[in-house]
């Protein structure tokens, strides 16, 4: 048992910290890396299930170093994966969340952008996109649109509003797209 808890321990932990330092943090809850609209689980997100399984791995293997048994080590994983899912999401989210609305510019700059799909959106779920903010920052966030078929990858889109967590965007035609002389 030792050996799962230590693959619990070591994928969970690379998986927080890619989805901590790699990606948009899940600051609105329900979202992978990101997220769903406010009408899905938070518990749910990447950085969610990644704390949990660093929960189960880390208090598994504390357990076993311990000497206690595989049921009560599988109670200590399973309470300690609760614990620091807790933490998480009481603690550490609204801190970021706060963090967020603080920054000098709020996410509401964001309407107006063009941007591309990097994770197709289909016509009754979410997908993700990528744009530049006008501080020059790519951002990469979860979005939505109220479009009749799916927004493919690589699909020129143009921030509308925002929803929840998400993004609204717009499918932009070729023609609608601004065109720079000389390139």
């Amino acid at each position: 048992m030792t050996a799962v808890y230590l693959v619990a321990f070591v994928v969970g932990a690379i998986a927080v910290l890619a989805s901590l330092l790699l990606t948009e943090v899940d600051v609105g809850g329900g979202h992978g890396i990101g997220h769903a609209t406010g009408d899905g689980m938070p518990f749910l997100s990447l950085t969610s299930l990644s704390a949990a399984v660093l929960g189960a791995g880390t208090g598994g293997l504390v357990s076993t170093w311990a000497g206690l048994g595989t049921v009560p080590a599988a109670i200590v994983a399973a309470a300690s994966a609760a614990v620091l899912l807790g933490l998480l999401q009481g603690v550490a989210l609204p801190y970021l969340r706060r963090q967020q609305s603080n920054s000098h510019r709020s996410r509401s700059s964001y309407v107006g952008l063009l941007g591309t799909v990097t994770l197709e959106i289909p016509p009754d779920g979410w997908g993700e996109v990528s744009f530049v903010d006008a501080d020059g920052n790519r951002v990469r966030s979860r979005a939505v649109s109220d479009e009749p078929s799916a927004l493919a990858k690589s699909t020129r889109i143009y921030v509308s509003d925002l929803d929840g967590d998400a993004v609204r965007v717009v499918a932009v035609p070729d023609s609608e797209l601004p065109h720079n002389e000389g390139f």
